[in-house]
């Protein structure tokens, strides 16, 4: 039997940006699943942390494991981190994913900006959706939600993808994470590299190439 798919999305987008990839797989017959962020849509004070986020998938995943299934997690952009903190898998599929070693120290992202207790992305119609035509961009600026400003600088304590093989699908178009950075990144996990021409959100410009590549991952 195929593993389970747990999609993890990264900040500000929530999971409804992965519906649509989520859908072509499992019309593909793969059992498929998008994990929820705790702390997208929240602000300081009091908001769930990272360590909450990290909790979260790891519960999620906690219960396919339960269910004596493997699982691959597919990780966009922040995703990238968290579902690497979480436990171990059999496979990891990065989505122009953050892949940092244990030890590192979080810092303040440098496309986002703070108001108040929220952390929101800056720009993003340029940053994430400039490859996202309309009217869906619209669609999905309006669907954005915040991260919480405080809970985020705190150290990586395991990285995951040091223990299982990763594809790492290099988003060519990013504005966001420099192509440059990805194949550092990709280096930095040992990971077989694919390429799209798409932007930061290839989930949205570009959802054939992101099931492709995890279908292929997934065999």
């Amino acid at each position: 039997m195929a593993p389970t798919l747990l999609i993890v999305p990264g900040f500000w987008e929530g999971p409804s940006v992965f519906e649509n990839v989520a859908s072509l797989l499992r019309a593909d017959g793969f059992t498929t699943e998008i994990a929820t962020l705790p702390s997208t849509g929240t602000v300081s004070p009091g908001n769930p942390t990272m360590a909450d986020d990290i909790a979260a998938i790891r519960a999620h995943l906690t219960q396919i494991v339960e269910r004596d299934e493997e699982v691959i997690l597919v990780l966009h952009s922040a995703g990238g981190f968290l579902g690497s903190a979480a436990m171990e898998v059999v496979k990891i599929v990065f989505v122009a994913g953050a892949v940092f070693p244990e030890g590192y120290e979080h810092q303040p992202l440098p496309f986002a900006v703070v108001e108040g207790g929220a952390s929101y992305c800056a720009q993003p119609e340029v940053l994430l959706f400039d490859d996202v035509a309309e009217p869906e961009k619209a669609m999905w600026l309006a669907e954005m939600k915040p991260q919480p400003a405080q809970g985020w600088d705190g150290t990586v304590t395991y990285a995951g993808w040091k223990q299982v093989p990763s594809v790492y699908l290099i988003t060519e178009g990013d504005k966001a994470l420099p192509v440059p950075l990805q194949e550092q990144l990709a280096g930095l996990a040992g990971s077989h590299i694919e390429r799209c021409s798409a932007g930061h959100m290839p989930q949205l410009s570009q959802p054939g190439r992101v099931v492709e590549v995890i279908k292929a991952a997934a065999m």
